[in-house]
């Protein structure tokens, strides 16, 4: 990707579409380096010109400097710095952002491999929507029980045939998060899990494929901390709830 290099050779699927890829940050100043090295090497060296790197910044720990470095050697990345003001609206400000016919939704901390994106992205022809899932998650044991229950109880509220709904590892087609964008409301912190089901309610295309996950390497994971987790589950039930009422009062 860098200008007038001529790309690798790949054994990579060739993708004919350009792609976003979109990452929600918040202080990862000790491993940012690594993952835009990982990232850029392993995905964007092989996908078409025109592809974009997007990252929506709230950090306050350096991260930025870092993010803003970086962008000035890649022209394919850009960087939105703003406050910190929750997942979902840094999420649909990512969304807003793109311009490719494919986005790439993952998150920055360094536990998903990008490797498997191209494991992916070797389903998107035929699929609006193409979801990795997490074979051995390596999160705190209270995390990976309550992700199994959660996913058990939308398998059963929406007859869903999801493994990880809330998987933050995911190549969609342009139009179809044009249409699901605007629609999430119900499940602020489980912003991806919402995504999902709405996606497969409605009958998208969707195809599950295995992904591997690492343990983090810096600090705590903020997704679900142990001292929230009891309010996070009530709001997170809350949430389907309240979807499975939505949905199946539309005509």
């Amino acid at each position: 990707m860098d200008a007038g290099a001529a790309p690798p050779v790949s054994t990579h699927p060739r993708l004919a579409e350009p792609v976003a890829v979109l990452m929600p940050v918040y202080n990862e100043a000790r491993l940012i380096r690594d993952v835009l090295d990982e990232w850029i090497g392993e995905v964007f060296a092989y996908l078409p010109d025109g592809s974009q790197f997007i990252f929506d910044d709230c950090s306050d720990d350096g991260t930025e400097v870092t993010l803003r470095d970086y962008a000035a050697r890649y022209p394919f990345i850009a960087v939105n710095s703003s406050v910190r003001d929750g997942f979902i609206k840094a999420a649909k400000r990512l969304h807003a952002a793109v311009r490719c016919p494919l986005a790439f939704f993952t998150d920055s901390d360094g536990q998903y491999v990008a490797q498997d994106f191209w494991d992916v992205a070797a389903h998107i022809g035929t699929h609006d929507m193409v979801h990795g899932y997490k074979q051995r998650r390596k999160d705190p044991l209270y995390r990976v029980a309550a992700s199994s229950v959660f996913n058990r109880v939308v398998q059963v509220m929406f007859g869903s045939v999801g493994h990880d709904v809330n998987s933050a590892f995911r190549l969609i087609r342009r139009e179809a998060l044009q249409w699901v964008a605007p629609r999430l409301s119900q499940m602020p912190a489980l912003l991806n899990a919402e995504m999902y089901i709405r996606l497969e309610w409605e009958g998208f295309r969707i195809k599950e494929v295995p992904i591997r996950h690492r343990f983090r390497r810096f600090s705590k994971s903020r997704g679900l901390p142990l001292k929230s987790f009891p309010i996070e589950c009530v709001r997170a039930f809350g949430g389907l709830v309240a979807l499975r009422r939505e949905l199946t009062a539309e005509p």
